[in-house]
């Protein structure tokens, strides 16, 4: 690898570092201003902000240990997309991957720190969610939107060769 290609490189894990630390740190401070000021109600009372402790009766310390066991595995599975040379995981998607990499290290820094995740957004009939869980839906909808478009084009290649094949065959 060039000097040149190691900086942009470098500038590029960067970028995504930043990207990952202003996720947690939003997501973090919000909870921290709705469980310090309360029960806010916008856009005439379709959104409420409040604080839904998602910790049920079942939830013991051996889930608890298992749920964060299991998130941290999920998050160093993305890690690895991130990190990945492979030539079919391209930046972009190593920047919509980041957004459920940070989403996630959010909520497992709230089991780790409250014991349950802080969900405090709440429309209609939805289940509460917060800012972590907006980004790790964006994530990963983005990425399996990407492999979908992949796998879409590479299937279509395929048939195409397999044709072009068959006809050669024929004459």
């Amino acid at each position: 690898m060039k000097k040149e290609e190691k900086k942009n490189l470098k500038k590029f894990y960067i970028a995504i570092a930043v990207i990952v630390i202003l996720i947690v740190l939003i997501d973090q401070l919000s909870k921290i201003l709705l469980i310090h000021y309360g029960e806010k109600s916008l856009a005439s009372g379709t959104i409420l902000l409040k604080e839904a402790n998602l910790q049920s009766g079942a939830y013991d310390e051996t889930s608890r240990g298992v749920t964060i066991l299991t998130n941290l595995v999920i998050i160093a599975i993305i890690f690895g997309i991130i990190k990945s040379d492979n030539q079919f995981i391209t930046k972009k998607t190593k920047i919509l991957v980041s957004f459920a990499f940070a989403g996630g290290v959010s909520n497992i820094i709230d089991r780790l720190c409250r014991g349950y995740v802080v969900e405090f957004i709440n429309i209609g009939n939805f289940p509460a969610f917060n800012i972590a869980d907006i980004c790790i839906l964006i994530g990963w909808v983005s990425f399996v939107a990407i492999f979908a478009s992949f796998s879409a084009k590479e299937l279509a290649e395929r048939k195409s060769k397999e044709k072009n094949e068959h006809v050669k065959k024929e004459k």
